[in-house]
């Protein structure tokens, strides 16, 4: 667990630095950290997966062979390799480079949480193997207790109930000719009295049944905040395929906040309807 907190701490630092390096306009060391950071994840998933050898562009095809990241995030990692060492080796300083490089770091680590951090923060008791041998030792000594049991037992269980229905009726014989007898003694006749009951209309049976309630509608004041950097408006609270961006946000740009949806996302108003952007990158 301490593992996966510094390896987290440390990429989330990476890009704190590579968004404060864009706000300063230092273009170029703004890709040469966003690389850094990039190099930083790909090591960690390459010791996940087992992978030891290969420069920076080999280890990233090789986890995406084995399936440990999707085409898009390759596809990502490679851009965002060639942006670096184009400011390494050939001193690029473009603030487009910088930005989309920013960008693409910022979606990215995203994803690294989702399949990296949380799913090593599983609880290890609920992947604990089983001992071996358990559940066949117990259904052996259920088919040893079973074997054990004798004829004599299986049919008093069957003779039990059956024996005690025949007393049930014995008794019930028993009973009946006493209540005859008192049935046949002469009693007071009574005249029924016809009462007549008004019948109760349906709006009358549901006011009684059921009382009016009115759901009490709960709303959240709206907070203006103002986007840190260049911050995508997406129609879901994800970064997957399903999530379309609505906009992009330039950094000033004011939003208005509903709601949060969890720590990772923020609800706002945009155009009417509620869209979703990365909290990280908001601020009042």
């Amino acid at each position: 667990m301490a593992d996966v907190a510094i390896t987290w701490q440390k990429i989330q630092q990476g890009v704190k630095e590579t968004e404060r390096l864009l706000g300063q306009k230092q273009y170029n060391l703004t890709m040469v950290k966003a690389r850094q950071t990039l190099e930083y994840m790909v090591k960690t998933l390459g010791e996940r997966a087992c992978i030891v050898d290969g420069d920076l562009s080999d280890i990233i095809d090789q986890l995406y062979e084995g399936q440990w990241i999707t085409k898009a995030t390759k596809d990502h990692y490679h851009k965002l390799r060639i942006i670096g060492n184009k400011a390494v080796h050939e001193g690029n300083d473009s603030p487009s480079d910088a930005s989309q490089a920013h960008h693409i770091l910022s979606q990215e680590v995203y994803a690294f949480a989702n399949e990296y951090v949380m799913k090593k923060r599983r609880p290890a008791s609920s992947t604990a193997p089983r001992p071996k041998g358990t559940t066949t030792q117990r259904t052996s000594a259920k088919r040893k207790r079973r074997k054990r049991r004798s004829p004599l037992r299986d049919g008093a269980q069957i003779l039990i109930p059956v024996i005690c229905v025949i007393l049930l009726i014995f008794i019930i014989r028993a009973i009946l000719p006493d209540k005859e007898k008192e049935d046949n003694t002469p009693t007071e006749t009574t005249v029924p009295v016809e009462t007549t009951v008004e019948p109760v209309s349906q709006t009358e049976e549901t006011s009684a049944e059921t009382p009016e309630t009115t759901p009490v509608e709960t709303t959240t004041a709206a907070v203006i905040y103002k986007a840190t950097t260049t911050l995508n408006v997406r129609t879901m609270p994800s970064t997957n395929e399903n999530s379309q961006i609505l906009t992009q946000l330039m950094p000033g740009d004011p939003v208005t906040v509903t709601g949060t949806y969890d720590a990772q996302w923020t609800i706002i108003n945009y155009e009417g309807q509620d869209a979703y952007v990365a909290t990280a990158y908001i601020t009042q």
